[in-house]
């Protein structure tokens, strides 16, 4: 048989995946996250964790089959030596991270997702194989948006079997929780659905499904109301029309970029003009761009992302080269916030995929991140204009069309740190690399491991066979940590204390560094002393407590419900001004939250620092002008008041001349004399 039959037949195929069912248990796992993402709750670790750990075992096998089959003919896909790199660059800086734990689960997804990437563009080197899993996930995203169109006028406040733990009114979301992450996902599938209904050799099914689904994904996509979505689908269908033009023809290429432009230009105006809804949610946007080309660039504006963008660009610049660490932005923004005062509101994200890649990773690490994405996609566009095969051409348009479309979305939202649309999006990218991957395989093949670079392969993939190993042990210990706190979360909510307890205290001897085990933890055993009615066994409990919430401090140093039990157990152990000074950092880490202002009010109140209390309840007030506030304010000021009066009346009684015949006024002399009269 010769070598091109052999391709084509699928043994290099087989050798690099389809033995062993690794790449379809990848694909699996993105299609079981999609569907229960919205059902696990806020606390994403009971369902991602497993996921993640399978995940990393699946990636372990094959790719220690890789390095020790002689037979083996794996390839790293485009980019993917860079996207190392900077996993590398984000493992350094996350070891010297104010919060190591989350760097490190930081890190260990993003592994995750470029070792899925070299996985899954060795085995879908074949044009069959990969069309084949493109049904499948345009099958499973179609059903995806039948359940999200029912649900829309059905119960929209219901995701599968339980309420939506925040609901976006009016607005369509599937199984998702945010409509914005749903429609980044049939954002980055309508490229493909549009070329795959030109390739013949997709099939009369799959090309039928494609165009189905390419009809029922836009009516979906325009009721999850994202802004980003519409226009991220706008780029990516655009974008791949264009190149699609390309491929064909130079004048048909130059004159369709001016009129797809043009076409879209209209499509927005339509729906300015003829939308209510578009009219609604475009709204924010033309006012602020209105108010930047009046006052400049920084300018007042109502919207949140616009006043986060700028409050994280002040971030940065305190740290330009290497950011905050991995992961960290949700506990260093608040710090840096200014012109957002939603009371309450915690910004976990910038809303800006590269803002937040800056501000954790520094200009070296938003540098290599991008240096990697640029070259995959240069990589894949000279591949799709050189490639004589069409449909290996159009399914690396396709994903240059997608690519487009999320880099655009990114601007206004963080999809891509939505576990399971970063694994689509690597599944995508490696059916568009795929084809350059085997004809390197084809290449090792006809050289028979013959020549420098062949000899280096196995060398490189032993050393990839190391690191995934050490990414399951690691994330063996993350995850598993994770979960097991998450479930004593759930645990502690459902009142059982002394399991919760146990199963706090696993999660922290399997991960030390699981700060949130020992901030539940912590909660656990303070409401055991708030009900203890024994003032020996409250200060036993208190003193556990104490030493846990320290701990949970020294891990991270920047939470702020952390710093609050902490303060709380202080100021109960007598330490009081200890503990107020640690409920002053939790204000400076959160300064719109009222209640955190309002519990340090109360501290300095019962301390007797009456001024320092009223000055806090006075800002308190500004945030929330509640009954329990200017009640507090209205007995402060009192306080004050009699006690100004105290003193005026001392002052007085001191200044004041005494009676001739008073001794108390006469002077020392005269005392003696008087004396010596009696």
């Amino acid at each position: 048989m010769k070598l091109k039959d052999r391709l084509e037949g699928g043994e290099v195929l087989n050798r690099n995946g389809n033995r062993f069912p690794f790449a379809g248990i990848l694909v699996a796992i993105a299609f079981v996250a999609i569907l229960f993402y919205g059902v696990v709750g806020e606390d994403k670790f009971l369902l991602l964790s497993p996921l993640a750990i399978l995940g990393y075992a699946c990636l372990v096998l094959w790719m220690a089959m890789a390095a020790f089959s002689r037979r083996s003919a794996s390839v790293a896909p485009p980019g993917f030596f860079l996207f190392l790199l900077f996993i590398i660059y984000g493992a350094a800086l996350g070891t010297v991270s104010i919060i190591p734990y989350e760097a490190k689960i930081r890190m260990l997804g993003i592994g995750l997702f470029v070792g899925a990437y070299y996985l899954w563009g060795n085995s879908f080197a074949l044009f069959r194989r990969s069309r084949a899993v493109l049904g499948w996930v345009m099958l499973f995203a179609l059903l995806g948006c039948f359940y999200g169109l029912i649900n829309f006028f059905k119960q929209p406040e219901m995701v599968l079997w339980i309420e939506r733990y925040a609901p976006y009114a009016g607005r369509l979301a599937s199984t998702y929780i945010c409509p914005n992450h749903f429609a980044h996902l049939l954002q980055m599938l309508l490229p493909f659905c549009l070329v795959l209904m030109l390739i013949p050799k997709a099939g009369l099914f799959l090309r039928i499904l494609s165009g189905y689904s390419f009809l029922m994904f836009l009516p979906a996509l325009f009721l999850t109301e994202s802004r980003a979505g519409w226009l991220g689908s706008m780029a990516a269908v655009g974008v791949t029309v264009c190149l699609l033009a390309l491929r064909k023809s130079r004048k048909l290429f130059l004159l369709l970029v001016i009129l797809v432009p043009l076409c879209l230009t209209l499509l927005l105006f339509g729906g300015w003009r003829y939308s209510e809804t578009f009219q609604r949610r475009m709204q924010p946007v033309v006012t602020f761009l209105e108010g930047q080309a009046d006052s400049g660039v920084g300018s007042e504006a109502r919207d949140f992302r616009p006043q986060t963008w700028m409050d994280t660009m002040d971030m940065v610049k305190e740290k330009p080269a290497t950011g905050f660490g991995p992961a960290s932005y949700r506990y260093t923004f608040p710090e840096h916030r200014k012109r957002c005062g939603a009371v309450r509101v915690v910004t976990g994200h910038p809303h800006n995929e590269y803002l937040e890649i800056a501000s954790e990773y520094g200009l070296i690490g938003f540098g290599l991140f991008a240096l990697a994405w640029c070259y995959g996609l240069v990589r894949l566009l000279v591949f799709s204009l050189k490639t004589q095969n069409q449909h290996h051409a159009f399914m690396a348009m396709a994903f240059l069309g997608t690519a487009a479309g999320t880099m655009l979305h990114s601007f206004f939202d963080f999809q891509m740190h939505v576990f399971q649309n970063a694994l689509v999006f690597s599944l995508l990218a490696a059916i568009a690399a795929g084809p350059l991957c085997g004809r390197r395989q084809e290449a090792l093949l006809k050289g028979n491991g013959h020549g420098f670079w062949p000899k280096l392969l196995r060398p490189a993939r032993l050393a990839l066979a190391v690191v995934a190993i050490a990414g399951l042990l690691l994330s063996l210990q993350a995850f598993s940590s994770a979960f097991i706190r998450a479930a004593a979360d759930r645990l502690a909510e459902a009142r059982q204390p002394e399991k919760a307890k146990r199963y706090y205290d696993r999660a922290i001897k399997i991960d030390p560094s699981n700060w949130r085990a020992y901030k539940g933890l912590g909660l656990v055993y303070y409401n055991e002393r708030y009900y203890s009615l024994d003032r020996d066994e409250k200060n036993q409990i208190a003193a556990v407590e104490r030493a846990v919430l320290e701990t949970g401090c020294r891990f991270n140093p920047k939470d702020a419900s952390l710093l609050v039990g902490l303060g709380r157990v202080t100021i109960f152990s007598g330490d009081v001004d200890a503990g107020i000074e640690r409920l002053k950092q939790s204000t400076e880490l959160r300064p719109f939250n009222d209640n955190y202002w309002w519990m340090l009010g109360v501290a300095q109140r019962k301390a007797g620092r009456y001024e320092e209390a009223l000055e806090t309840f006075q800002y308190a007030r500004g945030l929330k002008n509640s009954a329990s506030i200017r009640k507090n304010i209205q007995w402060l000021e009192k306080q004050l008041r009699m006690a100004s009066a105290k003193v005026e009346s001392e002052n007085e009684v001191q200044e004041s001349p005494a009676p001739a015949d008073d001794p108390a006024g006469t002077s020392l002399d005269d005392l003696y004399k008087l004396m010596e009269g009696f």
